[in-house]
């Protein structure tokens, strides 16, 4: 029971138990799309709800779910692509929206604790937006070796494309042109990370 415990404080924290690779396009007038690609481990998505009564997986794995989770944004946020394969280990979804703006993106159910924030500092246009938060308190040894053992091999990617050239980024690797960046982690290391992960950038 200890181990099941320490399982769900570890998903509900990081909000995401799944593998990601993410690609999100901003255009001058603040809309755009994003591209994603997941994967969620057959064992994980059996769960079902956590103790909270929260879903386990943050992300829908089915086109109904995932267009009824966009439903709340009346047409601001609209599903262009989805497809799903799975096998013995996985299900994985590719899927890309379009968004009219990022308002609209940050108020869909399941990108609400990556927090994500558009804003401005003088004449430069920012972002921001949260990779994973701190755990509370951190895992003591027997939780780090079940993670490590359940999402080994798991990593979340993200790459964001400003319409300029990029001035600053928290975290990541720049594009030559400096009009993109791109930063990947392990979920391990997000598990197991003191501060909370948070990409911003300016251009």
């Amino acid at each position: 029971m200890h181990k099941i415990a320490a399982l769900f404080v570890a998903v509900l924290a990081l909000a995401s138990c799944v593998g990601i690779d993410s690609t999100l396009t901003i255009h001058d007038n603040g809309s755009g799309t994003l591209d994603l690609s997941y994967r969620v481990s057959q064992s994980v998505a059996q769960l079902g709800l956590s103790t909270s009564g929260k879903p386990v997986i943050p992300l829908p794995v089915s086109r109904s779910d995932f267009e009824r989770s966009l439903a709340p944004t009346n047409g601001k946020v609209r599903l262009t692509k989805f497809e799903r394969t799975e096998n013995e280990k996985d299900i994985t979804i590719k899927t890309q929206m379009a968004f009219d703006s990022l308002e609209a993106l940050s108020q869909v159910a399941a990108f609400r604790d990556a927090d994500l924030k558009p804003g401005t500092d003088g004449s430069r246009r920012t972002y921001s937006q949260v990779i994973g938060r701190a755990l509370p308190t951190p895992l003591n040894d027997q939780s780090k070796r079940m993670i490590e053992t359940l999402f080994a091999g798991y990593d979340l990617s993200f790459t964001i494309q400003a319409p300029r050239a990029i001035q600053s980024t928290s975290l990541g690797t720049l594009s030559a042109d400096k009009k993109s960046v791109a930063y990947r982690v392990s979920v391990i290391d997000v598990l197991e990370t003191t501060s909370d992960l948070v990409l911003t950038l300016s251009w």
